[in-house]
């Protein structure tokens, strides 16, 4: 039994329930088809190769494969213009569809409007950049897609690579680039950090370093353990080792928990306006280039043309360089 042949009772694939499987389409000249169209909107094989570019009698025998592959005379010769047969009647309804379809193949791109765009896309990222980035952000997207759906969430585990191989999300804005032949990315931002504390914190000054912040409890906030790397080094370079009382995920608690307690937290300057709301916390920055990450934009290879997910890109990377970071 050859690998192509199908067994009773077995689900067909999908990609195998044409009348005609891809093997033996291949082998018709589908360009007859628009030979066919030409030659039925204009009833005359001398204009029908005027408007293929083509000469006459190529156009004729184009015509006589035509008559042979439908066995059909398909247009009769009249006093005046061709007249088309029956056959020829029922078949062109069918093939200006098919010709229409396969031509919006070749100009989605070039008439793509995001303003009729109705799906939807997922944005991988964490929360703290989501409340960096998804006010503007969202703001420029109801104006330029206002029908598009875009979800944005943490990236899934166990990977942004198989979350976007997948098509689990679509790009992603993180602490670090991924590093794959399948991926791009672009740099968006540096990122500084600095500490969070309680306002009334006698340990810490207007500005503590690394020797001053290590014998206190720390309070570690990291997705992946990025975040918790950079701040690692940051005291090696320094000859310390902090002092880690307490691991968390999100920043979103970091301020009612360290609020009355010597606790201190590394957190994102960017996120200090929304943090210091909190009356009992007060944000102390740390000039060292060592305590900063970059923010990039990922994406797959497959979504690299995609219309919309260039326009996500490109509304990310708008709203990214003109933020107080």
């Amino acid at each position: 039994m050859h690998s192509g042949d199908h067994r009773e009772g077995e689900p067909t694939p999908a990609n195998d329930r044409r009348r005609l499987p891809l093997a033996e389409l291949r082998h018709k000249d589908l360009n007859l088809l628009v030979v066919l169209a030409a030659l039925l909107e204009s009833r005359s094989v001398s204009e029908a190769a005027r408007r293929l570019d083509s000469s006459q009698p190529s156009t004729s025998r184009m015509l006589e494969r035509l008559r042979e592959e439908f066995g059909d005379p398909l247009l009769i010769k009249s006093a005046a213009r061709m007249l088309p047969t029956r056959r020829a009647q029922e078949l062109q309804q069918a093939l200006d569809a098919a010709l229409r379809t396969i031509e919006s193949i070749y100009t989605q791109s070039e008439r793509y409007d995001p303003a009729q765009e109705t799906g939807s896309y997922a944005i991988g990222i964490n929360d703290s950049l989501q409340a960096l980035i998804a006010p503007a952000f969202l703001a420029r997207l109801r104006v330029v897609a206002p029908r598009a759906r875009v979800r944005m969430h943490p990236v899934p585990m166990p990977s942004g690579l198989s979350a976007m191989t997948s098509g689990a999300i679509d790009v992603m804005v993180a602490f670090y680039p991924v590093e794959s032949e399948a991926l791009r990315s672009e740099l968006l931002f540096s990122a500084p950090f600095g500490c969070l504390c309680d306002a009334g914190n006698a340990h810490l000054g207007n500005t503590p370093g690394a020797a001053e912040l290590a014998p206190l409890p720390c309070l570690d906030i990291s997705q992946f353990g990025v975040v918790t790397r950079m701040v690692d080094r940051y005291f090696a370079k320094h000859g310390e080792q902090r002092h880690i009382a307490c691991t968390m995920t999100s920043y979103l608690a970091v301020a009612d928990a360290i609020t009355g307690t010597d606790m201190y937290a590394m957190v994102p300057r960017y996120l200090a306006p929304v943090l210091c709301r909190h009356p009992g916390v007060r944000f102390i920055p740390i000039d060292d280039p060592a305590l900063a990450i970059p923010v990039h934009l990922c994406w797959h290879n497959n979504v690299h043309t995609h219309p919309f997910v260039s326009l996500l890109r490109a509304l990310l990377t708008e709203v990214a360089r003109g933020l107080p970071v």
